[in-house]
């Protein structure tokens, strides 16, 4: 039986890494006693497939992880078993049944979306237009991985877009390529855009195929 759980990574666990993620599911499932496949061979690891990575310090509002379950329970008796059993932080939002034939989340995801808080009140609402326009219009965005290797942002954005609705705090909108050799980051947009990592706060509302 495989199931896809959609859940929210709130901000008690947003540094959290995906591979801490990852154990906190199977020891969930343990704890709540829901059996979990394993995969074959020497070193059996527990069936439980995240889709897209969240990056350390995002909020994420509809993650989804697939897990494959022993048996047959009825989704009732999943989401009842599982109450209480979440760390704080991890909030399930539905849970359903899909075949286990189907394809990974990782190859269908196509794109995400995320709302990005600003938290720096001083700055102007015309002066953070005005670098969304810049960045929109440059030909090439030139980042650094983390490993010192070079890629341009540019192809990966799809849009940006400043929302004001005359709240105390603006945001800014950003949907990105989230496909598995060709994933950007709300982050470097942000960089890209001139703010620094305490200037603003990462939620991703979801990813889409």
């Amino acid at each position: 039986m495989r199931v896809r759980i959609s859940y929210q990574k709130r901000l008690q666990i947003r540094y959290t890494s995906t591979l801490d993620l990852q154990s906190i599911w199977e020891r969930s499932m343990r704890r709540a006693s829901i059996k979990v496949e394993y995969s074959k061979g020497f070193h059996p690891q527990p069936r439980i497939q995240l889709g897209v990575p969240l990056p350390l310090g995002c909020i994420g509002l509809d993650e989804k992880v697939d897990i494959w379950l022993k048996g047959s329970l009825s989704i009732e008796e999943i989401s009842r078993k599982l109450q209480g059993k979440l760390p704080e932080g991890l909030e399930i939002n539905t849970i359903e049944e899909i075949m286990p034939t189907e394809k990974p989340l990782s190859s269908i995801i196509q794109f995400s979306e995320y709302e990005v808080y600003l938290l720096n009140e001083e700055t102007p609402i015309k002066d953070i237009q005005n670098r969304i326009t810049k960045v929109l219009n440059q030909k090439e965005i030139i980042r650094t991985k983390r490993n010192g290797k070079k890629y341009d942002l540019k192809p990966l954005i799809l849009s940006i877009t400043l929302k004001d609705d005359n709240e105390e705090r603006p945001s800014i909108l950003i949907k990105l390529l989230s496909q598995s050799n060709r994933t950007g980051r709300a982050d470097e947009v942000m960089f890209a855009l001139g703010f620094s990592i305490t200037d603003f706060l990462v939620e991703r509302i979801g990813s889409f195929t």
